[in-house]
């Protein structure tokens, strides 16, 4: 019995995660697509669009974490057995992300005082400002997106978000490049055209999504009111858009100091960067899935369930990124001559990918625990160890180990295995002992909100 169980919830959590996995890899290849259709305009465009979206990702990195809420709470609402509340946790999601989104665009209108500040290139300024100042007029359609995203995909349908999101990057590629080099009847309008036919695109996605919230509020009778619902939103949102924000802010603190150690240590490690995506995303996928059966199982006050979907992630997530880490391993030199013919490049970037290799196992632990905590709404305490342990390790490491001390990127990477080491033993112990175990074992009617 426990073999069938553990093999329906090894088949339900791959259903789910290849979906998520592959709708991720489509968001990613809407930011190249952009990149690649620039490259026509010169190389201080490449620069621009490439600086516009780290300054755009580290905006959105909160405001997507706020809205994995929305995939907690309709997760748990669907193991209750009330899946039309999900509706209210996305439209008050949709809500919330929306004018979030708001902002942002009202932040974007001109950042030259932020590109002067961060020193960014003269030459590459101009493209920046152009790309972010139009690409933002989707920020509200992007920003509610993601709630919507986050309710299919916690009541079982990853697939529709990751189809539109494919029809969308087809639209985008024929979209944005008549506006950029004005063909197919419209205006050429250069960089900005970029950022104005990847915000349609947003617009567009956000209506089919839209089309499909309508029909599930035909289907079913939501009984839980708006105010509940943003008060339990928030109460799982903020702690884990601070997570969210607080992890990328580290990261963006990494990513400059190494680029001012040197353009060879910084090309390597774009380089190892870009390569791991392919073992990363597949993990954090996963993370996805175990929040969503996680919270599942504790809405219907199932424990075990939750543990076995736990292990079963942790079990996936692990086997896959130690066959990924195989391979970094092994052919690192191989994969970075694909990138580069420069032998100094390609000997660090070498070296990271050994240390990668490391911690791809590691890593699985660190982001499916992540998830399954997140799914449990243990993220009080998962904020606080996690944004503690990465500022610790990585700016940290990238700074002492790769600055000071002339270890370069390799420090800096050092600070990545330390890290997710660290994470890994904290969370596990989370899982295992923490104080939102307690309300299910000894009370099992008590509801999530308490477990939160």
């Amino acid at each position: 019995m426990e073999t069938r169980g553990a093999t329906s919830t090894l088949r339900e959590l791959i259903a789910l995660a290849w979906p998520i996995a592959a709708g991720m890899l489509s968001e990613t290849l809407l930011g190249l697509v952009d990149t690649k259709l620039v490259g026509g305009l010169g190389a201080s465009a490449l620069g621009g669009v490439g600086v516009a979206a780290m300054l755009m990702f580290l905006n959105y990195s909160t405001i997507f974490g706020v809205m994995r809420a929305v995939k907690v709470r309709t997760s748990f609402a669907v193991g209750e057995g009330r899946p039309a509340d999900g509706v209210r946790y996305a439209t008050v999601g949709v809500i919330l992300a929306g004018l979030l989104g708001i902002v942002v665009w009202a932040i974007a209108r001109d950042i030259r005082p932020v590109l002067t500040l961060l020193r960014i290139d003269p030459q590459i300024a101009p493209y920046a400002r152009d790309y972010l100042a139009a690409v933002t007029y989707g920020a509200p359609a992007t920003c509610a997106l993601t709630a919507l995203v986050n309710h299919r995909q916690a009541l079982g349908d990853a697939r529709t978000p990751m189809f539109i999101g494919i029809a969308g990057n087809v639209v985008n590629a024929f979209l944005s490049f008549g506006l950029i080099y004005g063909r197919f009847g419209l205006p050429r309008l250069g960089i900005a055209g970029c950022g104005y036919g990847t915000a349609t695109v947003e617009y567009l996605e956000l209506f089919a999504m839209v089309a499909l919230l309508l029909r599930d509020v035909r289907v079913g009778t939501a009984t839980l009111p708006y105010r509940a619902a943003a008060r339990e939103l928030l109460t799982v949102g903020i702690p884990t858009g601070l997570h969210f924000g607080g992890e990328c802010l580290a990261f963006t603190a990494f990513t400059a100091i190494l680029g001012s150690i040197g353009g060879v240590e910084m090309a390597a490690h774009q380089i190892a960067l870009a390569t791991i995506r392919t073992s990363f995303l597949p993990g954090v996928a996963v993370g996805e899935a175990s929040c969503i059966l996680v919270g599942r199982a504790l809405g219907a006050r199932r424990l075990d369930r939750a543990d076995r979907a736990n292990r079963a992630a942790l079990a996936t997530a692990a086997t896959f990124m130690a066959a990924c880490g195989i391979v970094f391993g092994l052919f690192g030199a191989a994969i970075a001559r694909v990138f580069t013919s420069d032998a100094n490049v390609i000997h660090i970037a070498t070296r990271l990918l050994l240390v990668a290799a490391l911690f791809q196992v590691l890593d699985a632990f660190n982001v499916v625990l992540r998830g399954s905590l997140r799914g449990a709404a243990d993220v009080r305490v998962t904020a606080v160890l996690g944004i503690a342990i990465t500022w610790t390790c990585v700016p940290t490491a990238a700074f002492f180990l790769g600055r000071v001390a002339g270890w370069g990127a390799l420090g800096g990477w050092c600070g990545f295995l330390v890290e997710t080491l660290l994470s890994s033993i904290l969370f596990a112990r989370r899982w295992s002992h923490g104080a939102w175990r307690r309300p299910y074992e000894t009370q099992p009617e008590v509801a999530l909100v308490a477990a939160a």
